[in-house]
């Protein structure tokens, strides 16, 4: 996809330009929550935002952070990766994997991990196409 620029997202006016766009993806979220889980999550694991902007406009965006586990070691974990609708199947979001592919080596990790509602099969596919493996199935249980 050509035309692209990365944002490396710091600055209050990024991320309410980013906020459209992670609303596609969460759809529940209000602004106020979004800045706020964002200033919350950056200062606890140093969770990140990058977006690809064309034209002037945000049209994907990823977060992440680096974790530690027993299982996978040192590693990226992608919480948050979206493309806007009208820009979907245009190459943006393969673009940021393999960002962050490449922040992960070289940050000497060994891995990438994320997660997607099993019910998201074009999800799916996308990142079966992007060379990732279904490798484990997530257990959730709501505490109220």
């Amino acid at each position: 996809m050509s035309n692209l620029q990365m944002i490396f997202v710091r600055k209050p006016e990024d991320l309410k330009r980013c906020f459209p766009v992670m609303k596609e993806l969460r759809p529940h979220l209000e602004y106020q929550a979004f800045v706020d889980i964002y200033q919350k999550a950056h200062e606890a694991d140093g969770y990140e935002i990058v977006a690809l902007e064309k034209g002037g406009q945000i049209i994907a965006l990823m977060g992440y952070r680096f974790l530690y586990d027993y299982v996978h070691g040192k590693h990226v974990y992608i919480d948050d990766l979206v493309t806007t609708e009208s820009a979907r199947s245009q190459g943006a979001g393969s673009e940021l994997l393999k960002y962050a592919e490449s922040i992960a080596q070289k940050n000497n990790c060994k891995n990438l991990r994320l997660c997607t509602g099993i019910e998201n099969e074009l999800g799916k596919k996308f990142y079966e196409r992007n060379s990732w493996n279904l490798r484990a199935v997530v257990y959730k249980k709501k505490i109220t």
